[in-house]
């Protein structure tokens, strides 16, 4: 009686001790942490002034002077409703693209975003991998180049409007680049909490680029309207490639 009485005691005490708990990381996992990486890097090192950000729309706007009549976002400054609409859709879209990473620290949060699919397929990784590569060169391209050719009014507009380099094939690369990657993260993460994120992101650059598009056909006209003619918003055109130019402002 004592030994059988020890063995349970004994049974007892295993299932009592606290299960050590690790993570278990998918090859995809290593490519979903470089983009974090690489977009931190972006933003503390190679950041630039955007007239969009909701951030310089919040907190910038009112202190700026002379062509901060000219902001882009003023017209949703001076709107309460838009603001709000603004705002939210930030938080949501910043929200969500922390999913990825935070569903590899805590993979207990997965079922309630919604799963589409059980496992995402090998060909669906390998293909969310290809994505987060090209989107996060896409990003440091563009970036990179406006930081090496271009100058900024102090409320985040570009004084000049840059068409070489990859600006010559597509308008809105930066645009371009972090849509790729949050579809990435989408098939990577394929939940119906990833694919709202991405539909309120697409939304949002969409209005965004529209501001920002009269902005710059107040300032640049003419000249922006060729360009404008001539290279696609995202996507390139194959047969041709806008001849590198500077225009400045008149």
């Amino acid at each position: 009686m004592p030994e059988i009485l020890s063995l349970a005691l004994l049974s007892a005490s295993s299932h009592l001790k606290p299960k050590k708990t690790s993570i278990q990381m998918h090859w995809l996992d290593y490519f979903i942490i470089g983009t974090y990486i690489a977009q931190t890097f972006q933003i503390f090192f190679y950041a630039l002034p955007s007239a969009g950000s909701t951030c310089e729309m919040l907190f910038n706007l009112k202190k700026k002077t002379g062509l901060a009549s000219q902001h882009p976002g003023l017209g949703i400054i001076q709107s309460k409703l838009k603001m709000v609409i603004t705002v939210a859709a930030t938080l949501a879209v910043l929200a969500v693209s922390m999913v990825p990473i935070l569903t590899l620290l805590f993979p207990e949060l997965s079922p309630y975003l919604l799963p589409l699919v059980r496992t995402p397929s090998p060909g669906l990784s390998l293909f969310s991998a290809a994505l987060l590569l090209l989107g996060n060169s896409l990003t440091y391209i563009a970036v990179a180049t406006l930081k090496a050719h271009v100058r900024f009014h102090d409320f985040g507009e570009a004084t000049r409007l840059y068409t070489a380099g990859i600006y010559g094939y597509v308008r809105n690369p930066i645009t371009l680049g972090l849509a790729t990657i949050f579809t990435g993260f989408v098939l990577a993460r394929p939940t119906v909490v990833m694919v709202l994120g991405l539909v309120i992101f697409l939304l949002n650059a969409v209005y965004r680029i529209r501001m920002e598009e009269v902005y710059l056909e107040k300032t640049f006209g003419d000249e922006y309207r060729q360009y404008r003619r001539e290279v696609a918003k995202y996507f390139p055109k194959i047969q041709s490639r806008f001849k590198p130019q500077i225009f400045k402002k008149s």
